[in-house]
């Protein structure tokens, strides 16, 4: 069986809002986290939305990016799936 990696940045966005509502942070919306990673925000909603299209053309350098401003591993915003 092949293995296949999904995006799973609405599931990152929440487990980095829960860890800031810990910690008393203001939560991050889509719109903050695609201007502190320098992206439109409709990007951020296509990926999101587990749109396929932006998800295969989701570089490194921009993974990166959300992963830092998330303060998150790549493995929250990447699940392997069986395909």
């Amino acid at each position: 069986m092949a293995k296949q990696a999904r995006l799973t940045l609405a599931k990152a966005i929440a487990k980095a809002n829960l860890r800031r509502s810990e910690t008393g942070e203001k939560p991050i919306t889509m719109n903050s986290l695609a201007v502190q990673a320098g992206v439109a925000a409709t990007t951020i909603t296509r990926l999101a939305r587990h749109d396929d299209k932006a998800a295969s053309a989701l570089s490194l350098d921009l993974a990166s990016k959300i992963v830092t401003v998330l303060d998150c591993g790549i493995e929250d915003l990447l699940e392997v799936m069986e395909d």
